[in-house]
């Protein structure tokens, strides 16, 4: 009998995820990836072109917006996004304070720094560079007044040894 239907063509190559086991199980991981590529491994969990926004930062963002905080996100750190209280009231906090309060710049030495601030028009945030002095400080110009739900995010400043050569010479 024919149904006049056409068969489907096979979905192998097209079946790039499948539902993880997790899914099916109870007692799973709480932020295990519902998905599982063909291959076992997990999706990655960063939403790609959104600067590093991981799905933790995103949902740290959201509390940090309901409970008047700021997300540090330090890349390669033990505890790698942080959501840290913004004073009560009207006491601006800076970009300054806060990375030398929380002894990132101690700790990591040279950095390179970005704030991204909440935007409706983007699930990254509006992406603000942060500019260093020579000696390390903030340069006054980029030292921002943190707000609620503001990310910085924070990585170590690799250079390489022309750069450093470069960078000694301009000081003289």
């Amino acid at each position: 009998m024919t149904t006049g239907c056409s068969t489907l063509p096979s979905t192998r190559g097209l079946d790039l995820m499948n539902p993880a086991s997790s899914l099916l199980s109870p007692g799973s991981a709480k932020n295990a990836s519902p998905y599982q590529m063909l291959d076992g491994t997990a999706p990655a969990t960063a939403l790609a072109g959104n600067a590093g926004l991981t799905e933790e930062a995103y949902h740290k963002i959201r509390e940090a917006k309901a409970q008047n905080a700021i997300v540090l996100q330090v890349a390669e750190d033990e505890q790698p996004v942080r959501v840290l209280p913004l004073p009560p009231g009207q006491k601006s906090v800076f970009v300054s304070e806060l990375l030398n309060q929380t002894g990132v710049l101690k700790k990591l030495g040279s950095v390179q720094a970005t704030l991204y601030r909440p935007s409706p028009d983007s699930i990254s945030g509006v992406r603000m560079e942060i500019q260093f002095a020579d000696d390390g400080t903030v340069d006054p110009t980029t030292d921002y007044g943190l707000r609620p739900g503001d990310r910085v995010q924070i990585q170590q400043k690799s250079t390489t040894a022309i750069e450093s050569l470069v960078n000694m010479a301009l000081r003289r």
